[in-house]
This record gives structure tokens, sequence and C-alpha cells, in this order.
């Protein structure tokens, strides 16, 4: 069981995270075909939010094309409720919240295919304020990022040893509970659980893995100094948050290739749709 769902059909997990550019990519007969065999998917609030936050035509589809399996598809907690109930209970958030009755009702406008419409102001302004803090957020962590090269293994290494020193540290990521561990421990509140009980089931052990891996990934490609393309840097900030409930639960349905490559590198034991 995880978050209260059985992920498991004869011993075969069929939950999974499900992500934008995998909808965009399956037709609505092979969707369908899915869910008859048992698949059921799980979509975390930013799957939303990238779909309201530039709203057009496809996305529309996108979510009429949902509507129609809308009784397979769960809603996932935020990882802020993930954190704030490891802290209260002292357990994985996995096993502690349930989210067996919090199935995806979409509204009636997205049952037909009528014409586009826009969207209501109220939402407009929630998407607004919500791509402003990623803004916020965007500086901060690509701040982080750049100051990897404080790090010992990257701080004397020539640029021809970079790639090979950032392999090695990404490996680390992955299989050194008690690195992980100590990360954690230096960044922790008070109200936080204790670095000694957290493990590869826990969201806030699997938050630091993928921000730390894509730390690794930026600072490979863009160093301290070269230029990136902002909107691109966006995107692979929000891909973190499906990386980190599909971690959680072992299963992902992508069609994007970094997202792909970040999901079978730190869940080896993984179930994979694409």
């Amino acid at each position: 069981m995880v978050f209260g769902i059985d992920a498991k059909r004869e011993g075969i997990q069929t939950l999974v995270v499900l992500d934008k550019s995998f909808l965009q990519s399956v037709g609505l007969a092979q969707l369908q075909f899915y869910v008859q065999n048992g698949w059921l998917f799980a979509v975390p609030d930013i799957f939303f939010y990238e779909h309201l936050r530039k709203w057009d035509e496809w996305r529309l589809a996108n979510l009429r094309k949902l509507k129609t399996i809308e009784s397979r598809v769960v809603l996932l907690p935020g990882i802020g409720e993930m954190f704030r109930a490891e802290s209260r209970f002292l357990k994985p958030a996995t096993q502690v919240i349930r989210m067996e009755r919090k199935r995806l009702v979409l509204n009636e406008r997205f049952s037909s295919r009528g014409s586009f419409f826009e969207l209501d102001n109220e939402t407009k302004r929630i998407s607004d304020g919500r791509t402003k803090e990623f803004e916020e957020k965007l500086d901060a962590t690509v701040e982080l990022w750049r100051d990897f090269r404080r790090l010992p293994a990257l701080k004397e290494a020539k640029d021809s040893e970079i790639p090979e020193r950032v392999r090695e540290l990404a490996i680390q990521v992955r299989d050194d509970i008690d690195d992980i561990r100590g990360f954690y421990r230096n960044h922790r509140l008070d109200t936080y659980p204790p670095a000694e009980i957290i493990d590869v089931e826990w969201a806030f052990f699997r938050w630091h893995q993928v921000q730390l891996l894509g730390g690794l990934d930026f600072y490979d490609s863009y160093g301290i100094a070269t230029p990136f393309k902002r909107g691109k840097i966006f995107n692979e900030l929000l891909d973190l948050d499906y990386l980190l409930p599909a971690l959680l639960i072992g299963g992902l349905a992508s069609n994007d290739k970094r997202m792909v490559r970040r999901f079978k590198f730190l869940r080896l034991d993984g179930v994979l749709l694409k």
C-alpha cells in the first residue's frame, strides 16, 4: 500500500505517477488500454499547474483526454503535506497519508470536444502567484547549484575531469544513505524528523536526492558562469516535483528523456511507462 492505495495487481506494480509529457504523447485508445489492464495513474499538484500556467488548445485536449479515465486517476498529496506528515508522525508519508478516496473529478467542461475556453480570473490569479513563487525558487536554487564548485570533489577538478567527478558524486547521492542523512542533518529544522531515521522511503530523503542530482546535472552543463536558458531550467525544476513522488511510489509514466533517466538511475527497481 502506498498513500493508502493498493499499488500492485497480482504482485506487479500498476500505480505510476503521470506527467504532462506522457499524457500528451499517448493516444486516447492507448491510454484507455492501460486503465482497462489495471493501471492506475497518480497526479501531483504540479501536473495541474503545468497545464494551467500556459493555457492553450493542446493543454485543454490533454485534460479532456484525462477526463475519460478519471476513475483510474488519484490525486497525490503535495510535497509540503508530505513533509508535515513525516514531521508529525515520524514515519514515511506514504505510510501515514491515505489518498484512496481522493480520486480525480474534473469539471464537466472537460468531458466534450467543444470549443476552446478561457480560464476564469481566479484560476489565472492563483496560477500567476505560483509562477512568481517558482521564479523566486529558481533564483535561489540556481545560486545553490552554482555553489557546487565548493564541493571537495569539484573544487580542484580540471574542466576535463568534471563529467567523471559529477558521475561519481551522482552515484554517491544514489547509494550512500549516510551521506544524504548528513546533508539533511546540516539543513534540518528542529521540527523535522531526526536524520538517523530517514531513508529512501521518506519524502525528506528523496527530496534531498532529487535536488542534489538536479544540481549536479546543472553544474555539469553550466558550471559557475555559463549562461543558461531560464525557461529550460524552470521546467527542469518543475520536473523534480514529479520525480520525488514517482520515486516514493516506484512508478512513472513519462516521455521526457531526462525524467526517465533520473528515475531509472535513482529507482533501479521502478516501473516505467513511456
